[in-house]
């Protein structure tokens, strides 16, 4: 799979910096999206429908909210990838995740169906951005009032993911 260059620091807002030093840059950021979602999609299947539901804290997301979570920000990401990519210069805005999360109803929705909304989201990223030229992952926008360019969206998917994946087993399995 084609190789994304991390993003310089410049390329995204410092909030981001967290999420993308934990990718590695040994292997393409495109391959590690595609080999997460299997180990993603083998841990959902792994949990009992009680786990998937019921949230390590009080007001906490359960796994399952956890999961919707994961879909709506890589579509959003993706979507600011594809605005930035195709030159579209209208500045996009925050998006609140906690709204998002509440009105998802995610323990309403059967595991079948989140995962197969999950991987079907993932195949669509991972194609977006495999068909980039180099010059077009390199492109920028502003995104919640900061600058962001399109490969940095690819390295802000998969370190958000990473960064859930560790809170899932640090707080939700242990």
């Amino acid at each position: 799979m084609k190789k994304i260059n991390k993003p310089r620091d410049v390329e995204y807002a410092l909030y981001y910096d967290t999420y993308i030093a934990m990718v590695p840059t040994e292997t393409s950021v495109l391959d590690q999206l595609k080999g997460s979602a299997r180990e993603v999609t083998a841990l959902y299947k792994s949990l009992s429908p009680e786990a998937l539901t019921t949230p390590y804290a009080e007001g906490k997301w359960s796994l399952k909210d956890l999961l919707m979570h994961l879909i709506d920000v890589e579509r959003v990401f993706v979507y600011r990838a594809m605005r930035f990519a195709r030159m579209d210069r209208t500045p996009l805005p925050f998006f609140d995740e906690n709204e998002f999360a509440k009105q998802a109803l995610a323990d309403k929705i059967p595991l079948t169906k989140l995962l197969k909304e999950y991987n079907a989201c993932r195949n669509l990223t991972i194609a977006f951005f495999n068909n980039l030229t180099a010059k077009q992952t390199e492109r920028s926008g502003i995104a919640s009032q900061a600058a962001m360019s399109v490969r940095a969206c690819a390295w802000i998917i998969m370190g958000h993911e990473l960064h859930h994946r560790k809170i899932i087993t640090e707080r939700y399995l242990k």
